[in-house]
Formats: C-alpha cells, structure tokens, sequence
C-alpha cells in the first residue's frame, strides 16, 4: 500500500507519553495530529509504520491502543475484515456441517454383540464403516439387518455423534443353550485374531496374535490364588483368515493379475473378501502369480 492512503490513530496511556512522540520523529516515523491529554497522548501514524511503530513501543511502558483508521482506503478496510469474519464463520459452518455426518465408533447394545457378525455383513454390504460419513437412512438400514435374518426380533439404527448405535434383540427362539461340556474354544482357520469377545474362561491369545488351525483361543478353566477352576469356554474369536492360491500363466499384466485374484476367489468359495495380495514369482519359464486372500470368519 502505497504511503497517506490510510492512517491509524493511538491511543498511549502512561506517564509521558510525548517521549514516545520524541522517539518515533527521531526515528523519521512521522507522527500527525499529536494530542496530550492527562496520563494519554493521541496521535496518529500512517499505516506503513506500523510494524516498526510497535516494534519501538514492545518494550516500552505503556498501554497502547488503536482508535480508528482514516484515510482514503480506510472504507475497504473495514470491508476486508469483514468479509474476513464471513470467510471464517462460512468455513466454520461447512466444516460443521461435513463433519456432522462423519462416525468414528459403532457400539452394539442389547443382543447386538453376540449378533456383530451378521450386522456387520450388512454393513459390508451396504458400505457402512468406521472413519467414514453416515449417509443412510436409520430406519432402513435397521430394516435391511433385521430381514438379513429370521434371529433378529428387533433392531434399531441411531447415529448421535461420532458414534453409531446398533441395538439388536434375538427371537426368543433363536437363544442357543450354552455348551457348559466345551473345555476350550480352537481355531479353524489359520489368520490373525481381530477382536475377542469374551463370556467364559480364559483367553490365550491376544488381538494381532497369528494362529494356526487347533490353536488354542480361549480356555475353559481360570486360575485364581494359585489354584485351577475349570469352567467352560465361552466367547467368539474373530480372525482375518488366510487362502493362498497359485495361478500359472505365460504372460503378465494386469490383465492376468485379475484373473488369479479372480480364480482364487472361486477357489475359496466365499465373496466376503477383506482385502488380497499378489505376488509374482517365476519358476523357470513359467510365471506364477502367487495370491492370498484375507477373509472374517468367527470362531466360536
């Protein structure tokens, strides 16, 4: 901005403050308007000394304080701050309002935690998930997982928050009698264990612990004061599973990339698939691409 198009006025209050006028001249700041009143002096500065205005006074002892601006530009200042304020305050809404729909967390109340595995196979379905924003209508969402199955009796779908609330109830009919003869709980598959969800016994693995098939996941018994209660194993174990698949060709490309993961899949028999890896490998003059699949599967 080019000098005498807009002005500020100050306010110092101190004993004095005239030196400070001194000062700035001495300094070839120069200073209009000057006024003493008792303890203050007003005066006013052109806009381009400002910085060097307070960086003289920051260690000084005084209050100072701007009055107003004048000028030739001092209009569009004013229009400048506050457009400034109306930026902000639009971008403060829009952010509220995008972030409004965002969930971080899903609690299951009710029946719903012993029912996760079906609801979230809904959810998989339908694109519901953690870190992501909720655009579905409750009502129906909670329709699509109770007709996923004939065991649910009542389900609801609420989203207060960060958080979403899945409440499940099983049909009466649909409650399992407890196996109290099972002295442990095995693993069928070979994968990594995601969550634990335990009822009964001892838990003998821990989440992102690798396992193999007939490892031990969760023990019946419990130990308490140096002595050995057996019980009986009570939980679901979710692990991400494993299935490794070859696929031979003589060529590659993306093409045949596809299609190993593709044939992998039919191999596996499942569609619920979390995620896969393709390696490729050569063994002489055929070309292998190596593929494995990761899948849920709950153990229990």
């Amino acid at each position: 901005m080019k000098r005498g198009r807009l002005f500020l006025t100050c306010e110092v209050k101190g004993i004095d403050g005239f030196s400070l006028v001194d000062r700035l001249q001495s300094l070839k700041i120069a200073v209009y308007r000057i006024k003493t009143e008792e303890n203050k002096t007003i005066f006013s500065i052109d806009y381009c000394d400002r910085k060097k205005f307070f960086a003289i006074s920051k260690n000084m002892c005084y209050n100072i304080s701007i009055l107003k601006y004048y000028g030739q530009v001092s209009p569009f200042k004013k229009i400048v701050e506050n457009v400034g304020f109306t930026l902000c305050f639009a971008c403060f809404l829009a952010l509220s309002i995008l972030f409004d729909g965002y969930f971080s967390k899903t609690v299951y109340l009710g029946d719903g935690e012993y029912l996760k595995p079906q609801i979230q196979k809904v959810f998989l379905e339908e694109g519901v998930k953690e870190g992501s924003f909720f655009n579905f209508d409750e009502k129906e969402l909670a329709k699509k997982i109770a007709s996923s199955s004939d065991r649910f009796s009542f389900v609801s779908v609420k989203k207060s928050g960060r958080i979403l609330y899945v409440e499940a109830y099983l049909k009466t009919e649909s409650y399992l009698p407890i196996d109290t003869k099972k002295e442990s709980i095995k693993s069928t598959v070979t994968g990594t264990v995601k969550s634990i969800n335990l009822l009964s016994g001892t838990p003998k693995v821990k989440v992102g612990d690798r396992v193999e098939v007939g490892d031990v996941l969760i023990d019946g018994s419990y130990e308490k004061d140096e002595k050995i209660y057996q019980l009986y194993a009570l939980g679901e174990v979710e692990i991400v599973a494993e299935f490794k698949c070859d696929y031979k060709t003589f060529s590659k490309g993306e093409k045949y990339k596809s299609r190993a993961v593709a044939v992998a899949i039919e191999n596996l028999g499942k569609d619920e698939i979390i995620g896969s890896e393709v390696k490729e490998k050569t063994v002489g003059i055929e070309f292998y691409y190596e593929v494995t699949l990761y899948y849920g599967v709950t153990v229990s």
